[in-house]
């Protein structure tokens, strides 16, 4: 699975590989503590068309995505 993170100027990155969902979720959280960012919840959804993940932590603007 490929783990990327979407910035507010609509600009994604890949930030990891996982084999598992939960490893990618480690991902994120490991991003969000590098950068300091408190999360107080995490809402996601799947993207069919996509075949991804939108995975909310909190912020108006920016967002991470895991692939499947």
């Amino acid at each position: 699975m490929r783990v990327t993170f979407e910035n507010k100027n609509g600009e994604e990155r890949d930030i990891g590989y996982a084999e598992t969902e939960k490893e990618a979720l480690d991902i994120i959280n490991k991003f969000l503590e590098d950068h300091n960012y408190k999360s107080y919840y995490q809402r996601r959804a799947f993207i069919e068309e996509k075949q991804r993940y939108w995975i909310d932590v909190g912020s108006w603007s920016e967002f991470f995505y895991i692939y499947v």
